[in-house]
Order: C-alpha cells, then structure tokens, then sequence
C-alpha cells in the first residue's frame, strides 16, 4: 500500500500528504503501481467520456480536448516535462555528455516546444478521429495508458541507466527486479485477458500488446544509441510517446 501511494504521489497531482519511506520494497511496489496508476486515471478519462456521449450535446472536438487535459492535469505534466527535455536533448544533435546537460537543464528550448506542440496536437488529432468514427470505447481509455506504464517498467527493466546518478539511476538500483518482473508480466497477462473480454475485440488487444512490446524494444535501442542508456526524462517521454503511437494503431487497425 505504501508503494500503491507512492506512485499516486510521484505520478500524479492526487495529494497525498504523508512521508513515505522510499526503501528497495516501496519503490518496486512504486513501480509495479504504475500501470494500475494509468488505469486509474483512464477510468477517470472514461467516465468523462461516458458523461459527455450520454448527457450532453458534445462535438468530438470538444471531448478530444477534455479527454486530453483529463490526462494532462492528473499527471501533473510530468512525463510531458520529460518529453520537451528529449525533444531539445536529441534535436540539438550534439555529443551524448552535452545532450546529457540538455536532459537536466530546466530551461524549455525551441525543439523541446516544437516537439510539445506536434505531440498534444497529434494526440488531439487521433483521439478526434477514433471519436468521428465511432471507435472509441471505454476499454481502450483504460488500455492504452495502461499498456503505455507498462511499456515503461518493461523498458526500465531492460535497459542500463545512462548515467550513476540521478533518478533513473536511483530508481532502478532500488528495484528488486525479481519481484517487479513477475508483477509486470501478471499485470500485462492479467490486464490483456481483461479488456480482451470486455472490449470482445481480441485481435486488436493482443496486435496493442505486440506494438508496445516492439516501441519498447525500438526505443530501447534508439535511447541507448543516443544517450547511452535511461534516465528519468526518458521514462517520462516513452510514456507519452507510447500513448501517441498506440492512439495511432488504434485509429489504423481498429
């Protein structure tokens, strides 16, 4: 419970006015949380959605915009925040020690504004879409940022930390992996048989779950590559850019 409370305090804007231990056993439950966490606020995203379609006269373009602020203020911007760090880290092109100054710098630059702009908009234009057509659902509200915190403890297991220090680092040395790896892998099966039955469309549930694995691992190596490993701002931008590209699959194989 105490890690269940730590990962609404870290990750959300729900106040929870108690010192917490942050021990090895806290933080792997912190984490192990993270995607009940995003359920969480999918529900919270899917009643909006339920109230707007039953008892109001909504256009699409008014319940993308809610559904997107809905995540956006429950999350605080965090993962936001991490996204524009990436954005102006990598766009910078430069060495893997000054993008590693960019990441940590608090300072929002042309290309971490730009990339904020194309992810909210791209958000806002798929999420429309998928309302248009009449595909969004409940199910998928609750899945997609699910299936993206999940994605995220996947990449956090596999992948080195950039650097000895900082969050990331101090985050994955805290973690009992033995015990973080059999609850993500409960909670992915758990969670896939799940929305399977209730969605009924077990296709397009398991082709979510085979994309996300396959971002993970391309964005595994991508990170590597161009940073050397994780860190804080990374997770934050996997989660984002991983609801992005599920919304997207949803749109283009639904």
């Amino acid at each position: 419970m105490k890690g269940f409370l730590l990962a609404l305090q870290f990750f959300t804007v729900i106040p929870i006015h108690k010192e917490l231990p942050m021990t090895k056993k806290q933080i792997t439950m912190m984490f192990s949380s993270l995607p009940i966490v995003g359920a969480m606020m999918g529900a919270v995203a899917a009643l909006i959605y339920y109230s707007l379609q039953a008892y109001t006269d909504s256009t699409s373009l008014l319940t993308a915009f809610l559904l997107l602020m809905v995540f956006i203020i429950l999350t605080g911007g965090l993962h936001l925040d991490g996204f524009v760090d990436m954005s102006d880290a990598y766009f910078s092109y430069r060495s893997i020690e000054k993008r590693h100054e960019i990441l940590e710098d608090p300072r929002v630059g042309a290309f971490g504004a730009m990339g904020l702009v194309f992810l909210i908009l791209a958000k806002f234009i798929f999420i429309n879409e998928l309302i248009t057509k009449d595909l969004m659902d409940n199910c998928w509200l609750i899945f997609i940022p699910f299936l993206s915190r999940l994605g995220m403890s996947l990449y956090l297991i596999q992948t080195p930390t950039s650097k000895e220090k900082g969050l990331g680092a101090f985050f994955k040395s805290h973690l009992h992996l033995r015990v973080f790896t059999w609850t993500v892998f409960g909670l992915l099966f758990g969670g896939t048989a799940l929305i399977g039955w209730w969605s009924d469309h077990w296709l397009m549930t398991l082709l979510l779950v085979g994309i996300t694995l396959v971002a993970t691992y391309v964005y595994r190596y991508w990170t590597i590559k161009n940073f050397k490993g994780s860190s804080g701002d990374l997770y934050g931008a996997f989660i984002e850019g991983m609801e992005l590209v599920l919304w997207i699959s949803l749109l283009l194989f639904l």
